[in-house]
């Protein structure tokens, strides 16, 4: 049986205390990159709405903990283009379409560890793709 969370607070009492400090981790990290990011939950996670549209989504349903980039339904995605955006040359991103792309951590060690390179491309992300 799936659980629908309605809250945030729902989403992170119904992880286990290791997945729920990964996820607070990355939550901390993305609401530090910007004040004007709405938190609440959409596709059964916590997802962070900017200008009005999701533009980042926290996964927690697998093994691993990621986080998701995407543009918001204003952009028609193509999962054959060529990615709108630069990320560095941290190889944190793994892009799945022009406009969507996602970071995977497996620990909280590797968050704390990549913290401020996910801030950086978080940031830049919300920056360059309204």
């Amino acid at each position: 049986m799936v659980t629908s969370y309605r809250t945030v607070d729902e989403f992170l009492a119904g992880q286990t205390d290791v997945r729920r400090a990964e996820i607070n981790a990355l939550r901390e990290i993305v609401l530090g990159t910007n004040p004007d990011l709405v938190e609440h939950i959409k596709w059964n996670s916590p997802s962070y709405v900017f200008d009005g549209e999701d533009r980042v989504t926290v996964n927690a349903h697998g093994k691993a903990v990621n986080l998701i980039l995407h543009a918001g339904p204003s952009i028609v995605e193509d999962k054959t283009a060529a990615p709108t955006f630069d990320g560095g040359a941290t190889g944190l991103l793994k892009w799945h379409s022009n406009i969507r792309a996602s970071m995977s951590f497996d620990s909280l060690d590797e968050i704390t560890l990549q913290r401020q390179a996910i801030a950086d491309i978080v940031g830049r992300w919300l920056a360059t793709t309204v």
